[in-house]
């Protein structure tokens, strides 16, 4: 064996996309598997709900502060995977603490840990994901990725009928994150992943927030739909004749459409247009809002539902292959981490906001709000999207 075999350097995987989708399906469902298991655990303690609302409000909040600083992060610690390897490591040791059932001021402490390491593993994998996209095949990537991520958001908290809801099941969370971290050992940075360093100025944080406009309103506008249902669609449910059971259910049905609705949005999205794809998930959204309740308490309202689920979340994929078509090199992570940003402020004003439309209008305040919300907004941003060119 030669010295010049000896001395080459480690061969790079045949296919990283596909190792790095499932580095980050692990990822995300071992931190989604922790929000339902946290929240009931604390009930179960006899922790008031404003105080497990409050834990929520830190986990999310805590991840919001830092979607925004993810390209300067990167940019220190020596680029994305450099980053989502030690927020990875930040999250499996805030699961880890709360496996040990702290005192209740230590939840909050290890919650602000998992927010920020979740948050960057989240924010560092998208901005992987879309270098690693093929050019001209940036929706049917980005759909696969997000069908995995879907995927792995309503499955993670499945693997709790294993584990049964115990406070130790935190470390199988942490386990699945690390098994992640670990798939994903091989993987180097693609080019223009990250900066290297990145210095903010008004000149060249102008022309990115221009141009933004259409990805992160995509993404803003699935923040607020996917809160809306998560937060609010059960209780519409039981006003609309459900059963308990059923109306939790709702979540399920949607979050299953979400996962089949990836990549053939992407796959219209390559073929017709981000833009007509927009078109498609407003009109689809618009219109399942208003006939699951018509439908309601009845067997149509499931694959309505999936639909809706589907539509709403591809706008996300949608906003992302958006952001991929229009930034290159160091202002794609400034993008892409607007994206993130924007689909976390979007998700704390959808929830509240669907809660007031219920309220104020028991029967049709929400769906009319949704409709009126996702076909508005999609004919906006494909309009953005076409000014910009498409």
């Amino acid at each position: 064996m030669s010295a010049t075999t000896l001395n080459a350097a480690p061969r790079a995987p045949r296919n990283p996309f596909a190792l790095f989708v499932g580095a980050a399906t692990c990822a995300f469902a071992g931190v989604w598997m922790s929000t339902p298991l946290a929240a009931i655990l604390l009930t179960e303690a006899g922790v008031s709900p404003a105080l497990v609302g409050l834990y929520a409000a830190m986990v999310w909040g805590s991840a919001l502060a830092t979607a925004p600083a993810t390209p300067w992060i990167a940019g220190l610690v020596g680029g994305a995977f450099a980053l989502h390897r030690i927020a990875g490591g930040l999250a499996i040791l805030g699961l880890i603490g709360l496996g040990f059932n702290p005192p209740l001021w230590l939840w909050f402490v290890f919650g602000a840990m998992l927010g920020v390491g979740s948050c960057l593993t989240w924010t560092t994998a998208d901005a992987i994901a879309a270098a690693l996209a093929p050019e001209g095949q940036e929706g049917r990537s980005l759909g696969l990725y997000q069908t995995f991520v879907s995927a792995a958001i309503g499955g993670g908290p499945a693997v709790l009928l294993v584990t049964g809801v115990t406070s130790w099941a935190f470390f199988v969370s942490a386990g699945i994150l690390a098994l992640g971290l670990a798939l994903g050992a091989a993987l180097r940075d693609p080019p223009g992943t990250m900066p290297r360093r990145m210095r903010l100025t008004f000149d060249r944080l102008r022309p990115v927030l221009w141009v933004l406009a259409a990805p992160a309103g995509a993404a803003a506008l699935c923040g607020a739909l996917e809160a809306a249902a998560g937060a609010v669609f059960p209780v519409q449910g039981l006003a609309l004749g459900l059963t308990a059971g059923a109306a939790a259910a709702i979540v399920i049905a949607s979050g299953f459409g979400n996962v089949l609705a990836q990549y053939p949005v992407g796959w219209v999205s390559d073929r017709l247009g981000p833009h007509r794809a927009l078109l498609g998930c407003g009109v689809a959204v618009a219109l399942a809002s208003l006939l699951w309740p018509v439908l309601a308490p009845g067997w149509g309202i499931w694959p309505v539902l999936a639909i809706w689920g589907g539509a709403a979340g591809a706008i996300y994929t949608l906003g992302m292959v958006r952001a991929v078509q229009r930034f290159a090199g160091p202002t794609r992570a400034l993008g892409m981490a607007g994206l993130n940003t924007a689909y976390l402020a979007g998700g704390a004003l959808g929830a509240p906001a669907a809660g007031v439309a219920l309220e104020t209008l028991p029967a049709w305040g929400l769906p009319a709000a949704l409709a009126v919300l996702a076909l508005a907004g999609c004919v906006a941003l494909a309009r953005a999207a076409l000014r910009h060119g498409h």
